[in-house]
C-alpha cells in the first residue's frame, strides 16, 4: 500500500489472544437434534480487554478487607448461576458488552454451532468421535474469526487459551490446529506453537476471567436458542439472558447490518452455514422460543 505521498508502508500487525470454551452436546428442545457450541473470544492487545472486564467484576474496588470483595470474586460459569452475586458479576459483563463506548474494538466474540445430528460419523475418529469432530471445527472456528474481525490484516497470536478439559489430553488438540493454520495461512502466524489450558478458577489465574466471560456470553446466547429448564434458581439466568437478548436478536437476524446501535457486524458473529453449522435452523428454533422469548421481532 502506498500513503498520501506515493510511498510504501505497511500495516501494523494486529497482536491478539484468544480465549475458547465449548458447550457439549445440546439437544434441542423443538427437534431433538443434539449441537456442539465453541464459543471464542479475541483480545486485541492493543486495545485490551482483560483488565476492563476484572474492573467490572470488582466494581473497580480491589480492597480485598471490604464484604463485597468476596462477593465479587466468585468463579461464573453460566450452567452454575444460581444466586444474586454471580448473576451480578455477569449482568456487569454484560452490561459492558452492549455499552459500546466501552467494548467497541476490545469484546470481538465467535460462536460456531455443529449440528451433531447431521454429521457423517464415518469422517470421524470412530474411537474418539467428540475430540475429532471439535478439533477440525475449532481450527474452523479460529479462521473464520480472525478472518472477519481483522480482515486483510497481518495477524500475530500470542497464545490460544481454553479452559481445561478432555481437550487437553488429546493427542492432536494442543498443536494441530496452529500447525494446520501456520502451513496454510500467509497472514497468520503464532508465538507459540501450542494451546495453553487455564483453570476455571481466576484466582489461580487472572486470565480466567476471559475463559468465564466466554462460556457466560455463549451460555447466554445457547440457552436463548435452546431454553433452560425451569427451577427455583433459573431466575437468575433468565434475567441476564433478558439483558442480552437484545444484541442476540441482532446478531441471529441481522449479523452483517453495519448500522447497528451495538456494532455487532464486526465484532460478534453467531454461527454461519458455510462451517455446516446450519444457521437457519437456529434462527427457526429462535423464532419459536421468540414467542415467549421476543426473539425475532423488530
Amino acid at each position: 500500500m502506498k500513503d498520501l505521498f506515493g510511498n510504501e508502508y505497511k500495516d501494523k500487525p494486529v497482536r491478539v489472544n484468544i480465549y475458547a470454551d465449548e458447550v457439549q452436546s445440546r439437544e434441542c428442545p423443538y427437534t431433538k437434534e443434539k449441537w456442539i457450541y465453541i464459543g471464542i473470544v479475541v483480545e486485541d492487545l492493543s486495545n485490551p480487554l482483560l483488565e476492563d472486564i476484572i474492573s467490572e467484576r470488582f466494581l473497580n474496588n480491589f480492597d480485598q478487607s471490604l464484604p463485597y470483595y468476596q462477593k465479587n470474586n466468585r468463579i461464573i460459569h453460566w450452567s452454575e448461576i444460581k444466586d444474586a452475586d454471580t448473576k451480578n458479576i455477569c449482568k456487569r459483563w454484560f452490561e459492558y458488552i452492549l455499552d459500546v463506548s466501552r467494548s467497541r474494538r476490545k469484546f470481538y466474540s465467535y460462536i460456531l454451532g455443529i449440528n451433531d445430528s447431521k454429521l457423517n460419523k464415518e469422517e470421524f475418529d470412530p474411537q474418539d468421535q467428540f475430540n475429532s469432530k471439535y478439533n477440525r471445527f475449532f481450527r474452523n472456528a479460529i479462521l473464520y474469526a480472525l478472518k472477519t474481525f481483522f480482515p486483510r490484516k497481518k495477524i500475530i497470536v500470542e497464545k490460544i487459551y481454553h479452559e481445561e478439559g478432555q481437550q487437553q489430553y488429546d493427542e492432536y488438540f494442543p498443536w494441530h490446529c496452529v500447525y494446520k493454520i501456520t502451513n496454510r495461512e500467509e497472514n497468520i502466524t503464532f508465538e507459540s506453537n501450542r494451546i495453553e489450558f487455564l483453570p476455571k478458577d481466576h484466582k489461580k489465574d487472572k486470565r480466567s476471567n476471559l475463559i468465564q466471560l466466554c462460556d457466560a456470553f455463549m451460555g447466554a446466547c445457547v440457552s436463548i436458542i435452546h431454553g433452560i429448564k425451569p427451577s427455583k434458581r433459573s431466575k437468575y439466568r433468565k434475567e441476564l439472558m433478558d439483558t442480552i437478548l437484545p444484541l442476540v436478536r441482532r446478531m441471529i437476524n441481522k449479523p452483517h447490518n453495519k448500522n447497528s446501535s451495538y456494532q455487532h457486524a464486526k465484532s460478534v458473529q453467531p454461527t454461519k452455514k458455510s462451517l455446516r453449522s446450519y444457521s437457519y435452523r437456529i434462527q427457526k428454533d429462535c423464532r419459536k422460543d421468540g414467542e415467549r422469548r421476543g426473539v425475532g421481532k423488530d
